[in-house]
Order: structure tokens, then C-alpha cells, then sequence
């Protein structure tokens, strides 16, 4: 099962690296990953840095994709998201953070998710 999962996040960050690219993202990391965590892409658009993390299911079995972004998880994003601005000096810039969510053949960005 965890192999599976594996491919399917695989997959997922695949898609959601097209989908942002395809929208004027420009894809700054991918798997960005600290000690105390990771963030699936971190990207830049209008002069934002927007790390965006990804959830692929292929059903709603379990809840929505988005529903398995925990405040625990949001908690480490946010700290690895810091740890990034500071080691790349970028502490004065704006951010964001957005969950693209695939649910089956469905791609949805969700801005400001957190």
C-alpha cells in the first residue's frame, strides 16, 4: 500500500508542477525537504512565493484530498516554509500557501488554503 501511495504522490506533484506551470508559476523547488519536514513545490508568481502542497486521491473515500492537510501538517509547512526563506534570504518577500488538490481526473488549486 505504502508503494502505492508513493506513486500516486509521484504523480500528483507531476501534474500539479504541469497544472502551475501552465498558469504562470514559475517552479523555484520541488520535494524541498528540511529535517523538520517537506514541502511538495515551492513556486513564485507575481512576486509571491507560494509553497503548495499536493494531495492525490483517486476517490473520496477517505474525505477530500484537501481534508488530509492536518493543522499539524500545516504547522510544518509553515515551519520548513521558514526555513527556506531564511536560508535563501528571501524573508522580505510575500507568501502563500496553496493546496492543488487531484481528486480522480480533477485538478483544483486552492489558493490561501491555509
Amino acid at each position: 500500500m505504502k508503494a502505492l501511495n508513493h506513486v500516486l504522490g509521484v504523480q500528483g506533484e507531476t501534474l500539479a508542477k504541469q497544472y502551475l506551470t501552465e498558469k504562470g508559476y514559475k517552479i523555484l523547488e520541488q520535494n524541498y525537504t528540511t529535517k523538520i519536514g517537506e514541502i511538495d513545490i515551492i513556486a513564485t508568481k507575481n512576486d509571491i512565493i507560494v509553497f503548495v502542497e499536493v494531495k492525490n486521491r483517486q476517490t473520496k473515500r477517505f474525505g477530500m484530498p484537501r481534508e488530509a492537510i492536518t493543522p499539524y501538517k500545516q504547522n510544518k509547512i509553515r515551519k520548513v516554509a521558514l526555513q527556506y526563506l531564511v536560508a535563501k534570504k528571501l524573508t522580505n518577500k510575500q507568501v502563500r500557501f496553496d493546496c492543488v488538490e487531484i481528486l480522480g481526473d480533477t485538478i483544483t488549486h486552492i489558493e490561501n488554503c491555509f
